[in-house]
């Protein structure tokens, strides 16, 4: 969102996310939340869009976190590119305090970053992979067991869309940010 990003997204046609970290003003939070509000329903109008989270200050911290998804890196790169996402950054220029800095992931990357130390490089791959599998297994499988009968009865597509349709947000918002937090010292040497 500045002419600092760290490098272009990735190429290719797999999902891409992009992290923006911002520092707002003290006293202008509520006119940072309405331009939030604004640039999210912009960039959920841009073909690929998947999602937008945003992971607000906490604690003594005046620093936001914008997390973008998009199908594409070309689609993405449409967004950030266009006229209409300048034209909101430039909303938000009188609000911020800090030069935003933005870090672009694919993967597991996205699961794995630290919400107080957003520039920490992602830990080696073969720990995003046995991490996610220690959670994910005993996940699916409880998901599984509980639903099991009342699934048995559904397609077997709607019944992984079903399973899947829980264990993501599960996995997103509540296991990997407390797992990370816990195993951060062998994720993070």
């Amino acid at each position: 969102m500045s002419s600092e990003d760290p490098a272009p997204p990735p190429e290719g046609g797999a999902p891409v996310t992009t992290m923006v970290t911002r520092r707002v003003k003290p006293g202008h939070e509520a006119a940072y939340e309405e331009f939030l509000d604004g640039i999210i329903g912009a960039a959920s109008r841009f073909p690929g869009h998947l999602g937008v989270e945003v992971f607000r200050p906490t604690g003594p911290s005046d620093e936001y976190r914008i997390v973008y998804r998009f199908d594409s890196a070309a689609h993405l790169r449409s967004w950030l590119d266009s006229n209409e996402h300048a034209a909101w950054l430039q909303r938000a220029e009188p609000h911020a305090a800090s030069p935003i800095t933005r870090q672009f992931l694919t993967g597991l990357e996205g699961w794995f970053t630290l919400p107080d130390q957003p520039g920490v490089p992602p830990p080696p791959p073969y720990k995003m992979a046995l991490v996610t599998w220690m959670l994910i297994f005993p996940l699916i499988t409880a998901i599984a067991y509980f639903l099991g009968p009342t699934l048995a009865r559904i397609a077997l597509v709607p019944r992984l869309a079903i399973t899947t349709g829980i264990a993501v947000p599960v996995m997103t918002w509540i296991l990997m940010p407390r797992v990370t937090r816990l195993l951060r010292p062998w994720l993070y040497p």
